[in-house]
């Protein structure tokens, strides 16, 4: 599998999660493709647990067409990136150009704010649940969920299955997840 040519944005901010920006970063650098850190105007960021990333680029400065897709980590960051109105802008406008979105855990609390989930069958940590079903999504309980260009999925233990789906994705892959649920199917019952 390869992605050279392919240019991923990363968005971070503090206490960002760290297994979440990682393992997103070091498979899509394995898969050969091109990195771009983005943050909200510092240099510097910290996760959750003290390790530091530096950010090539910020969003206000950042744009969504030079970039193929998008990785949105969870952790307590995406309640700072949210309030950053370049993200938002950011992540809208890779929306609306259909670039691939992946947002894992809380990251879908960037994607409510930025209004890309009407009509979308998505996942995400269930603490947030009533949140992207309140900004227009359908909640179903998996590890990764497809829905056009969004992949979401709720936690850590769930990258092994994001990351597939994203890479997938980036190759130009079927907008089903590996459990087959495409826009048109019938999604499990909110729990």
């Amino acid at each position: 599998m390869t992605l050279a040519g392919k240019r991923v944005a990363i968005l971070v901010e503090d206490l960002y999660q760290d297994q979440e920006v990682w393992y997103p970063y070091y498979r899509l650098k394995e898969a050969g493709a091109d990195i771009v850190v983005v943050g909200t105007g510092k240099r510097a960021y910290t996760s959750k647990h003290g390790y530091p990333i530096d950010a090539d680029t910020a969003a206000e400065q950042a744009s969504a067409g030079e970039f193929d897709g998008v990785v949105i980590p969870g952790g307590y960051a995406p309640d700072l990136l949210r309030r950053d109105p370049a993200v938002i802008q950011f992540v809208k406008e890779a929306h609306r150009q259909g670039r691939v979105i992946g947002a894992i855990c809380h990251a879908g609390w960037v994607l409510c704010s930025a209004d890309v989930l009407r009509g979308k069958t998505v996942t995400c940590f269930s603490a947030i649940k009533d949140d992207v079903v309140n900004a227009g999504a359908t909640y179903v309980d998996r590890e990764v969920v497809r829905d056009g260009n969004l992949i979401t999925s709720r936690k850590p233990d769930d990258l092994p299955a994001f990351m597939r789906a994203i890479l997938d994705a980036l190759q130009g892959g079927s907008t089903r997840t590996p459990d087959g649920l495409a826009r048109t199917a019938k999604p499990s019952a909110p729990r």
